[in-house]
């Protein structure tokens, strides 16, 4: 008899429930924003982007962008010992031909090593 009552309880809670998912009160109100990237051609390749940043698609366009996964080129200078101080936590944190680099017990924005990107020693 008591698990006859529970049951006819739980089922009364569903029956409740499902009614006000199918009312629509479980919607919010206001409007979704504009999109921030409009479907427009906004870059032509790499070269017509500031420096440091990339000609990437949005799904229906192509947009600048400086936050690039897998870093900027260059590589980070040795000497870069004694700086406890964090800066960025990647390279997009950091202005465009500065990467973010290690010292040690920090990160900072520096500029990068080219001439180990190029294959020379430097």
């Amino acid at each position: 008899m008591l698990s006859s009552l529970f049951l006819l309880k739980a089922l009364l809670a569903l029956g409740t429930l499902t009614s006000w998912v199918a009312a629509g009160e479980h919607e919010f109100g206001g409007e979704c924003p504009a999109d921030p990237l409009p479907c427009k051609e906004l870059c032509d390749g790499d070269e017509s982007c500031p420096q440091g940043q990339k000609c990437c698609s949005t799904g229906c366009g192509h947009s600048c962008r400086g936050d690039i996964i897998g870093g900027r080129a260059g590589t980070c200078p040795r000497v870069l010992v004694g700086l406890c101080i964090v800066t960025c936590m990647g390279d997009e944190h950091c202005p465009a031909g500065s990467r973010c680099c290690k010292s040690g017990c920090g990160r900072f924005c520096v500029p990068p090593d080219m001439l180990r990107l190029v294959g020379q020693e430097p």
